[in-house]
């Protein structure tokens, strides 16, 4: 067995500015030369990616997860699993740094093979991964459902099942690696985020090349199509915003679970079309040709070296401040990304709860519009937004009925509010929106009027206490 009274070295890297939040104080690292002292009981890690046929490092440090260790007791970081299309190496070892480097061990029903891997690029065999062994000579496509920006949606079946087939020409080709990757990555797969099946590149009936992604049918459709034919009362409004939250957060966090490893994920085009309504009544996310993967501060999407394709991408009408003006924050462009899309979530809560029944009480609910709509029409400009939403600082506007003071609607607003703030850093975060979603949902009966006299957030405080 391998001493756990020492104190281990590791080679150390992380973008992450957070290091105590990984259980490591910044006195114990030397970033002169890479390393980490790590606590009493922890091994070595490292995490790399392969891509563009080269290896590149990603994360190296102390490994402290519970569960795990012993399969960390190799001297050497050895590489022996390969999940989700080979994209990503995991190895944890226990000597002084071990995790400079990583050997991999791959098992083909051939002998083993040993290669070792540093930091310099090198081509790589990737394992032999591919999506699910699925006849797609079965797939049907029924009839139009939607066109986007980078193509058509059909309504399909896939042996006798229903499935949705996404469609894009092979000069939209870059938009569709990038969703199948979105979707291709380990620990993706989510309540709230559109389920994936396969992704396909075929010849279509004319000679053309074009690309599929076949994904579940979601016979509801867009959020956008959902809210102009349903009224909603208000938890099943709190339940479709809750979801929508519950996906953000989900693409936002980065996850290392074992040897599989999420990055975090910005959309960039979220708006109501890219969200579908469930059968349940709630929603998963959709549409990520434009995502991007974050780590750290370092952006990850091919042919977006650009400043200005980094940044100003997305549907105008949802565009925050911040990209409308060419301002968005690249210095640090992991949280910067991640405000963009919970401006975009601001302005869906309002879709959303301006179909709420509950919040008209006595009066017919508002024919569904999208943000700005009253003010802009269905076609704005980039010019009448930047107009609107920079330089006049406008908002979607909150109807008369809300004026009333309520504990929930007070709370509704200032979410809203919170999410669209003109200063990106005040923004909330897709955790801390998806916490407050889901008090909204219970705090609707039990605090419906409050008096004006006495201070609401306290009265908040304390239904919140209650509740809990």
């Amino acid at each position: 067995a391998i001493p756990q009274s020492v104190e281990r070295l590791c080679a150390f890297r992380d973008s992450y500015p957070r290091t105590e939040e990984h259980g490591i104080s910044e006195n114990r690292i030397n970033r002169d030369n890479g390393s980490v002292l790590c606590v009493t009981g922890s091994q070595c890690y490292g995490l790399w990616e392969t891509r563009d046929g080269g290896v590149h490092m990603m994360k190296q440090g102390c490994w402290a997860h519970v569960g795990v260790k012993e399969e960390c007791y190799s001297p050497e970081c050895v590489v022996t699993n390969h999940r989700q299309n080979g994209t990503f190496r995991f190895c944890c070892c226990s000597t002084d740094m071990c995790n400079l480097n990583f050997t991999e061990n791959f098992r083909n029903d051939v002998p083993i093979v040993y290669r070792k891997h540093g930091l310099h690029n090198m081509n790589m065999m990737e394992a032999a991964h591919s999506e699910p062994s699925l006849d797609l000579d079965s797939l049907k496509l029924l009839e139009v459902i939607g066109r986007g920006r980078y193509g058509s949606v059909y309504k399909g079946s896939l042996d006798e099942r229903p499935v949705a087939v996404k469609i894009f020409s092979a000069s939209n080709r870059q938009n569709y690696m990038n969703e199948r990757d979105i979707y291709r990555l380990p620990l993706m797969e989510h309540e709230n985020i559109a389920r994936f099946i396969v992704g396909e590149e075929r010849m279509s009936a004319d000679g053309r090349t074009e690309y599929l992604l076949v994904m579940e049918h979601y016979p509801s459709g867009s959020l956008c199509k959902y809210l102009s034919l349903h009224t909603n009362d208000w938890v099943s409004s709190c339940r479709l915003a809750h979801a929508v939250t519950k996906g953000l957060a989900h693409l936002h966090t980065e996850l290392l679970r074992n040897d599989q490893y999420k990055p975090a994920i910005t959309h960039r085009d979220l708006n109501s079309r890219n969200v579908l309504v469930k059968n349940d009544g709630t929603c998963a996310i959709s549409d990520f040709g434009l995502s991007m993967k974050l780590t750290g501060n370092r952006l990850v999407r091919p042919g977006e070296e650009d400043t200005a394709a980094i940044s100003e991408v997305g549907t105008i009408r949802y565009m925050a401040p911040e990209v409308l003006e060419g301002a968005v924050n690249l210095r640090d462009c992991e949280s910067a990304l991640k405000q963009v899309d919970m401006y975009s979530l601001g302005l869906i809560y309002w879709e959303t709860f301006m179909r709420c029944t509950d919040l008209f009480p006595g009066e017919s609910v508002p024919d569904y519009q999208m943000a700005f709509q009253a003010e802009v029409g269905n076609h704005p400009s980039f010019e009448d937004m930047q107009g609107l939403v920079s330089r006049e600082k406008q908002r979607p506007k909150f109807p008369e009925a809300w004026k009333e003071n309520s504990l929930a609607v007070r709370s509704l607003k200032e979410t809203m509010e919170d999410c669209w703030d003109q200063d990106a850093e005040a923004r909330l975060t897709a955790q801390c929106a998806e916490e407050r979603m889901a008090d909204l949902m219970i705090i609707w009966d039990r605090n419906k009027p409050v008096s004006p006299t006495v201070n609401p957030m306290s009265q908040f405080t304390t239904a919140m206490q209650n509740e809990r």
